[in-house]
């Protein structure tokens, strides 16, 4: 009988003792894997804000090797006492960077979780894993197994032979000849090279100024560590017989460090290690705790839906629904398969989108689609419940539907539709379970999240008209216009250059113009050529102000200029940008396919892109703007009386805070005093340091220090609401929105100083601009039918922007209308303020 594999059910117990003796025995160490894992993967969070990672790259490591050979694995990790190499010598592995702060916490899950898969896990006290390793390799060889190590642990070389390997991490697989082949040394000599050439990464100090090729060298002459070192007066040249004779304490420390042992009083059985007894009951409870759906099903550990019946289309009204297009943008897009799904049932129907007719509404995952697809057809059919609306609200983090449905062990997204229908509906039913009772997040759902799909799409298939002539003259003016710089740079520079070219932009900037970068450099090594490194050297020579001029009107011209014609929909005539509800964390909406929010508002050439946006025969564009909502949503939450009061008085909310600020009356404050309060106001919301505001204001540190104390010392309660959001996210693992839109909030207790204040600074903006965000999504689904009334149509929303397409006639009659709901959106302590303009195109309007 072949043994028990983690990927069947478990064996029945009478069947166990004729499990046969292992052919191989699998020796892991746990902390390196564990280790490599956590810094190898990109961040992973459950949506408690749970660092996940190492745990997940460690056990998807397993299952591979468990998959791969299925043969005796242990799994050994270091004890959390000291070793006799710490009493050793003191300063072993002080060179090591801090441990994250999140690590131990995974490596100790870690543990858990291979107890319960029934693998044995060893931890010696007093000695390292390197030690238990290697005394298990010779005992496991002694007794006629294969062994496997698995390290990136290069000490682990003096173990190998003909029946013990190394299998790294990376991939390779290391035995005798491949030590020879890369190192130049024999197995039985890796110790006396590794005490010769020292390690770094654990403070084995090896000899100085002997490297692997010199040590690799005296070995293949002298044999021996202990030859070379009797013979140490025949070593020639003289020089390195000197650096031999200084290291001398350093070497044999360092051979001690590096030997390993292999001889600890380990008694193991390692047939009976290869019994595997998973505890399936608590492993699938951890496993769906950590949010790894894909390794629950891998296990088998989920409880298996019974298999699908097919049954004949059309499927019952609220089935979900599967779809697949032949292109990412369902403007532009074919249906090239249909089905669905509901309680245990699929039912996969026809290519043919009029099958949909019928339809009340159309619940799927990525359900805004879908009904945009079938709205280009004509048929009007709004979005229904989507699952990734409901995961996104549930942890932000769910942004990407394959990833979402794995992570919550909903099967894969296949081409097939059949999977996204299943996929769909699992997921619906898991997190509809999970969210029970969750009142707030319920609320989001119904009365924001899911009328919005429906808003959206409508904005999709409605599209945007442009004036393509004018977009093309203003290429062909910015053409001209970057012809001109390209020529000024060069004239600058003495000679003509590729100024498009990194590396031959770097070597003008800093050889031949002999400019600072201020110690800035690439991840490469290079000198910096960003543009905020180049805004700083703006005042050492004119080249640098041209350079920065031609790279904004390149990437306008590039981005907008010349892509925008070409992506008119030949059916409509219009333009359609993609919105997207489960991107930004914050909850803000974005768009894409093209982005349309990236257009400046503050340069010339960017209002004079706004322009080439119109609104057709017939129509106006009306354009509506939140005044400065998240200092009033600030005023709200801080409930601070000073900003409450400037804003309920109507005053200038950057005038007042100047004349706080610097002690003046509100008539004294001048432009200069102005621009200060109001850097700070708006820097204050996104944790601006007193150092990036010297920065802006051109003042020194101490002075922007000051003024950011004055702020505070004017709207007292900014502060304490600032330092009450921040213990609230510490002690809860999040921070929400005014409305209970949640965001998970890592790294709040790091001891890394610069990733603690990036978290601090994303805690307490959340809030703010998370609420702004549900504000506004609010007014949209608000004021759309008032708008539908009236002919109207949404067409882009911007940030804190609405433009709406109106008939001429109606044009202010809508801009009333709008202004109204925006404003009365919700009822804070403050008022909302809206800035409605009309115009025959976005820049006129604005």
């Amino acid at each position: 009988m072949q043994q028990q594999s983690l990927f069947e059910p478990d064996p029945k117990p009478e069947e166990k003792k004729d499990l046969p003796r292992p052919e191989r025995v699998v020796l892991i160490d746990g902390h390196h894997l564990a280790y490599r894992n956590y810094f190898a993967l990109e961040r992973l969070t459950t949506s408690k804000g749970e660092g996940v990672q190492a745990i997940f790259g460690f056990i998807r490591t397993l299952l591979k090797l468990l998959k791969e050979d299925g043969h005796c694995v242990i799994v050994v990790f270091d004890p959390p006492t000291r070793t006799f190499r710490h009493d050793n010598f003191e300063a072993y592995k002080a060179g090591r960077a801090p441990t994250p702060d999140d690590l131990p916490g995974q490596i100790q899950k870690i543990k858990e979780i291979v107890e319960q898969m029934g693998l044995k896990r060893l931890e010696v006290p007093g000695y390292e894993a390197d030690d238990v390793i290697g005394t298990l390799a010779k005992k496991a060889e002694r007794e006629g197994y294969e062994v496997r190590i698995v390290t990136g642990d290069r000490d682990a070389f003096q173990l190998l032979s003909d029946r013990v390997w190394v299998w790294l991490p990376d991939g390779g697989v290391m035995g005798p000849n491949q030590v020879k082949e890369k190192y130049g040394v024999g197995v039985e000599q890796w110790v006396d090279y590794r005490a010769l050439i020292g390690d770094p990464s654990d403070n084995i100090p090896g000899a100085k100024g002997i490297g692997p090729k010199g040590a690799a060298k005296l070995l293949a002459e002298w044999g021996s560590l202990e030859n070379l070192l009797a013979h140490l007066e025949e070593v020639k040249p003289e020089r390195l017989r000197e650096l031999l004779r200084a290291s001398l304490e350093d070497i044999r420390l360092s051979y001690e460090l590096s030997k390993m042992r292999t001889d600890l009083p380990i008694d193991l059985d390692f047939p009976a290690c290869h019994v595997r007894e998973m505890n399936r009951e608590r492993l699938r409870q951890e496993l769906e705790a950590l949010e790894f759906g894909s390794i629950l099903r891998d296990l088998h550990l989920l409880e298996v839906p019974k298999p699908a019946e097919e049954a004949p289309w059309p499927p019952p009204m609220g089935a979900f629904l599967g779809f697949t297009m032949d292109r990412a943008q369902p403007m532009w897009a074919k249906l090239t398969g249909l089905a669905a799904a509901w309680d245990g049932k699929v039912y996969r129907g026809p290519t043919d989108l009029e099958e949909l007719k019928g339809f009340h509404e159309l619940s799927a995952l990525a359900a805004k689609d879908l009904a945009v697809l079938a709205g280009k057809e004509g048929l009007d059919i709004p979005p229904g419940d989507d699952p990734m609306l409901l995961a996104y609200l549930y942890d932000p983090a769910n942004s990407e539907p394959a990833s979402t449905v794995r992570r919550y062990g909903a099967g894969d997204l296949v081409a097939d539709p059949v999977s996204h229908a299943q996929a769909a509906w699992l997921l619906w039913e898991t997190l509809s379970a999970r969210t029970q009772g969750d009142e707030r997040l319920w609320w989001l759902y119904r009365e924001v999240e899911k009328p919005l799909a429906a808003v959206l799409a409508q904005m999709e298939c409605r599209g945007v008209a442009l004036d393509v002539p004018y977009l093309q003259e203003l290429s062909e003016e910015l053409g001209k216009e970057l012809g001109y710089l390209e020529a000024e740079i060069h004239r600058l520079a003495g000679h003509p250059f590729n100024v498009n070219s990194r590396d031959q932009l770097e070597a003008i900037l800093y050889d031949e113009l002999g400019l600072q970068a201020g110690g800035k450099k690439t991840t490469t090594g290079k000198r910096s050529t960003a543009a905020s490194v180049l805004e700083e050297m703006r005042s050492l020579h004119p080249i640098v102000g041209k350079i920065l001029d031609y790279r904004e009107l390149a990437k306008l011209k590039g981005t907008y200029l010349d892509p925008l014609p070409k992506l008119i929909h030949p059916k409509t005539g219009r333009l359609h940008t993609r919105f997207n509800q489960t991107v930004a964390a914050t909850g803000r909406l974005s768009s894409s396919d093209p982005n349309l929010q990236n257009i400046p508002v503050r340069t010339e050439v960017g209002r004079k892109i706004r322009k080439a946006f119109v609104a057709e025969k017939g129509y106006c564009l009306v354009v509506a703007d939140y005044s400065q909502i998240e200092l009033r949503i600030l005023a709200h939450l801080s409930g601070d009386e000073n900003l409450k009061k400037v804003f309920t008085e109507r005053r200038d909310i950057h005038t007042q805070t100047a004349a706080w600020m610097f002690g003046l009356e509100p008539e004294k404050v001048d432009p200069q005093h102005r621009r200060a309060a109001k850097t700070i106001n708006f820097g204050v919301l996104y944790g601006m340091s007193a150092h990036r505001l010297s920065g802006e204001l051109g003042i020194s540190y101490a002075e922007a220090s000051g003024f950011i104390e004055r702020y505070f010392a004017s709207y007292p309660k900014v502060r304490l609401w600032i330092e009450k959001t921040l213990a609230e996210g510490r002690e809860r693992g999040y921070v929400e929105t005014m409305f209970g839109r949640r965001r998970f909030v890592a790294d709040l207790e790091s001891k890394n100083r610069a990733i603690k204040e990036a978290a601090e600074r994303m805690a307490f903006n959340m809030p703010v601009q998370g609420t702004a965000a549900d504000l506004m999504k609010l007014a949209m689904v608000k004021l759309y039918p008032k708008l539908k009334e009236r002919g109207a149509h949404l067409v882009l929303q911007v940030h804190d922007e609405l433009v709406v397409e109106a008939p001429e006639p109606l044009a202010k009659e809508v801009a009333e209308v709008m202004c109204e709901v925006m404003q009365n959106v919700w009822e804070l302590d403050v008022p909302l303020e809206v800035g409605v303009g009309i115009g025959h195109n976005w820049l006129e309007a604005k």
